[in-house]
């Protein structure tokens, strides 16, 4: 049985903590929310994807509103980090150094070097470190993996990802509205579809960007063109719409020989087009928090390290981002170091 303290239980944590009832061979043994509010499951909480129901029995579960003397009391194997962002590095190592493996949601940090402290303490520690980089294991964005890798359509001549969401108001004390505390829609947002690039072409030669800042700082909207040798690859990221305008996940793929179509807001969001040919994909209805999850518990089981996403790729796709923002600011191409 793998044992879990689940840190933050606002919508994150919340979809983390209706997974985990999904998940066999798993316990959560503590729960920690520095609000007292945020420990009483019953009052609604969401964001810009449902969140499932409530499985698991909560009644023996250790809860605390102070996260040291979480550490201190132990009684888990992993901690699994939905705070803020900017208590990602601090939150992850104070567990880390308190011996304990640590699943810290996305974004990694605020900063590239943020990031790169993290891994140092993992390394130093020997405790497993992920980040919550789900598109890597979505069923939709694995299967285009597969399809770019098996070379089946010949090679990518373009590709392009977009992600639209609501402004994020559902935040504690709007913290996600605030850009130095989420670094807006180019951190929070956006890195997800770096990632997935990342995933898919390996890290950009460089990068040219513009953006749109958010009423709270940084940019509410972020557009970038990625430069990799024989193909165009560009992405936006924007959470500047409507309140009731639905999360809407993106990627066109151009093939030599067929085009992808993945758009999450259409009745078949998965089909590749291939000459007079038509073709929808079925996939498996549970999505990436439910993979990366159950991936992450096999790793502290078997101590093994995380695979498809780790450390070091997520912080490659945070430097990525960053360097799309010093883009943006700058008005020029910027090269990725």
């Amino acid at each position: 049985m793998v044992r879990v303290a689940l840190v933050g239980l606002g919508f994150m944590g919340r979809m983390h903590l209706s997974i985990y009832g999904n998940i066999k061979g798993v316990e959560i043994t503590a729960l920690c929310d520095a609000r007292e509010e945020g420990l009483d499951l019953s009052k609604a909480g969401g964001g810009n994807i449902a969140v499932g129901e409530m499985t698991t029995d909560l009644s023996k579960v250790k809860k605390f509103t102070n996260y040291e003397e979480m550490l201190q009391a132990g009684g888990f194997d992993y901690v699994d980090l939905c705070v803020p962002t900017y208590l990602h590095k601090d939150f992850s190592v104070q567990a880390l150094r308190a011996g304990y493996d640590v699943f810290c949601e996305k974004p990694m940090a605020l900063s590239t070097s943020d990031a790169e402290e993290m891994i140092r303490v993992a390394d130093e520690t020997g405790k497993l470190l992920t980040v919550g980089q789900c598109l890597r294991f979505w069923p939709m964005y694995v299967k285009v993996k597969e399809l770019i890798d098996s070379k089946k359509y010949g090679e990518v001549i373009s590709a392009e990802f977009s992600r639209y969401s609501p402004y994020p108001t559902w935040s504690t004390n709007d913290w996600m509205l605030k850009g130095e505390l989420s670094g807006s829609a180019a951190v929070d947002l956006h890195v997800h579809d770096v990632d997935i690039i990342h995933f898919y072409f390996g890290k950009p030669r460089s990068v040219t960007s513009s953006g749109v800042e958010a009423p709270g700082g940084g940019y509410g909207h972020i557009s970038t063109i990625y430069e990799y040798p024989g193909m165009t690859v560009t992405s936006v990221g924007n959470w500047l719409c409507a309140d009731n305008f639905p999360l809407i996940m993106r990627a066109l793929i151009v093939f030599e020989k067929g085009v992808i179509n993945l758009d999450t807001s259409q009745k078949d969001p998965l089909v590749i087009f291939e000459g007079k040919k038509r073709t929808v994909f079925k996939l498996d209805e549970r999505n990436g928090y439910y993979f990366e999850l159950v991936s992450f518990v096999e790793n502290v089981k078997t101590r093994t390290a995380p695979e498809v996403v780790t450390a070091a790729t997520a912080k490659e796709s945070l430097n990525t981002v960053m360097t799309e923002i010093k883009s943006a600011y700058k008005g020029k191409r910027v090269k990725v170091k």
